[in-house]
């Protein structure tokens, strides 16, 4: 899997309008093949920041989304923020749950 996490910092007054256009890139992700999952949220300690999420089955299918015309809007929309925002592409290579945990636990 690989995670494309982007934080904008928003100003209050645009913050309406950069949800609103976050929506349409939302969409255009949702409908892309090898998209998992899309995620629009405030930051919980600073309710000016918001937080987007796009999670690939792979790296391909996320180069395929970031070469697209339409993965510009998310480029564009950085732009206007009033602070740095933050991009990072994260690479997870295994994903465990509960009955890792259990073994871990039984190893005490």
């Amino acid at each position: 899997m690989v995670q494309l996490y982007v934080r904008l910092p928003t100003a209050e007054s645009q913050t309406p309008d950069i949800v609103r256009a976050l929506s349409r890139v939302m969409v255009s992700a949702q409908v892309d093949r090898g998209c998992g999952h899309v995620e629009l949220t405030r930051d919980a300690d600073d309710a000016s920041v918001l937080i987007y999420v796009e999670d690939w089955e792979d790296r391909e299918q996320l180069e395929r989304r970031i070469r697209s015309d339409r993965f510009g809007a998310l480029l564009g929309l950085m732009e206007t923020c009033p602070a740095a925002p933050q991009l990072e592409l994260r690479f997870v290579s295994e994903v465990q749950g509960l009955d890792y945990v259990a073994s871990v636990r039984q190893v005490q």
